[in-house]
């Protein structure tokens, strides 16, 4: 199959209708007719997040919430299957008002003998690693969620799938998506100076093409189960260009204006993931080769082409489970940088008169420089070599009705560190009571300390399933 042809097919999958992989449910209530199912379940859940930093200009609470969760799956025997996650939220995310329904999922499967197809919104994830996952580049994220349920961190994406199974040990996997949902990122509650203005992406970008697919194929054999990816398309965590810039002297003081867009861009990843044991310890891995279209010469919103592996263990000990990861990558065509980052820095306007008197001089295309760099930062790709490492240790208590958890992972690199501590209560059967702690820091400069006066918290949440 040439490159050509694979696009062809991946884009006439889109009009076909579609295929459902399992989902955690809590069924309670379901009505059956010979082969026919329906089941309806959902969750009304509360909550409330409170900064660990008190501010006098800031409520001590950063965000309270409450949630309606409606869940609805439905079967006919083996011919078809079908999934929807509908959400309303009303509360404050970071002192600002939500009031927002989501359409999570929705979508259905057609299920033939040897072959499987799908369509509407889904939420694809690829790679087997617990904590990173270098190869899975098909659904956005929600990095600054607000739910104690770290999976609603996931954003569905409207796609088509078509899954052929050649024989019981081969799986070939086929994914097309028309059009560009972002992820939500990790730096949108950031607070930037007057003279900054960020453009995010909040809805779908849907008059451009902006095609992007997908193509798997797992092999399961005796010991080990792997896979072999490729994806061509537009990342789901975008960039931030440089869109705007003017300096006026007029005054006694400069006034600076500059616009920030967010803006996706297209790349090629090559992925490689496994699974196996050694006894009662489970052993997985990834690895993915990445790659932009464009350069980072000429559009400072793209990242450095760059290799990511992954490696990790879990084992279970008594009613504890332990998960070690470690990660890594080598940024390629790597090249220092003497700016600093537009966002987290203050402004030197004495280096900037400085710089200003130099012949030929161009102050916007430095002001981009700076934009880059925030960028290389936000991507980890300030240094050339990038090491980290991440535990989780978990256990059931009481029968099941207590869980206590602790999360982990710090970048030897760039010295963020991430620790979420948690604890789950089940004093009655559908009801789960959760409290934790989220932790960020780092060093001056690092991403973590960008964001960790907002994201570091305490937060309690009330969850009933129905």
């Amino acid at each position: 199959m040439t490159f050509n042809s694979s696009i062809i097919i991946a884009a006439f999958l889109f009009f076909l209708p579609d295929s459902i992989s399992g989902q955690d449910t809590t069924q309670v209530v379901s009505v059956r007719e010979k082969e026919n199912r329906r089941i309806i379940f959902g969750f009304v859940r509360g909550g409330i997040y409170g900064s660990l930093k008190n501010t006098d200009d800031k409520h001590l609470i950063s965000s309270a919430f409450s949630d309606l969760g409606l869940k609805i799956e439905a079967e006919s025997g083996a011919f078809f299957r079908t999934y929807a996650d509908l959400r309303f939220r009303y509360g404050t995310e970071f002192h600002d008002p939500v009031s927002r329904f989501d359409l999570r999922e929705a979508y259905v499967t057609l299920n033939g003998r040897h072959w499987d197809i799908t369509a509407g919104q889904k939420i694809i994830k690829w790679g087997r690693a617990d904590f990173t996952n270098p190869t899975s580049k098909l659904s956005p994220q929600n990095l600054i969620s607000r739910s104690p349920d770290r999976e609603d961190m996931d954003m569905g994406n409207l796609l088509s799938t078509i899954r052929w199974y050649p024989s019981p040990l081969i799986r070939i996997e086929a994914v097309a998506l028309p059009y560009f949902r972002s992820s939500r990122l990790i730096i949108s509650p950031v607070p930037v100076p007057e003279y900054v203005t960020v453009n995010e992406i909040n809805s779908l970008i849907t008059d451009k093409k902006m095609l992007s697919y997908g193509l798997k194929s797992d092999i399961h054999m005796r010991g080990i189960d792997w896979s072999i990816s490729w994806f061509d398309g537009y990342d789901p965590m975008p960039g931030t260009a440089l869109t705007r810039f003017s300096l006026d002297l007029s005054g006694p003081f400069p006034v600076t204006a500059t616009e920030l867009t967010l803006k996706p861009y297209k790349l090629r990843v090559a992925g490689f993931d496994f699974e196996t044991s050694a006894g009662r310890i489970g052993i997985r891995g990834e690895a993915a080769w990445s790659t932009p279209y464009l350069k980072n010469d000429n559009a400072e919103y793209v990242p450095f082409s760059e290799i990511k592996w992954v490696t990790g263990i879990d084992w279970p000990s008594g009613v504890w489970r332990f998960i070690l990861e470690y990660s890594g990558k080598r940024v390629i065509h790597f090249r220092p940088s003497d700016a600093d980052p537009v966002i987290g820095t203050e402004p030197d306007y004495l280096k900037l008169a400085q710089l200003m008197q130099i012949p030929g001089f161009d102050l916007t295309e430095y002001v981009r420089q700076q934009v880059g760099v925030f960028n290389r930062l936000y991507n980890y790709q300030m240094e050339r070599n990038y090491h980290s490492a991440g535990v989780r240790i978990e256990s059931d208590l009481v029968y099941g009705k207590l869980t206590p958890s602790l999360f982990g992972m710090y970048n030897f690199t760039s010295r963020d560190l991430l620790i979420i501590h948690e604890l789950k209560y089940k004093p009655a059967d559908g009801f789960t009571v959760t409290a934790g702690v989220e932790f960020y820091s780092g060093k001056e400069g690092s991403l973590y300390d960008l964001i960790d006066e907002f994201m570091n918290c305490l937060y309690v949440g009330l969850k009933v399933d129905f």
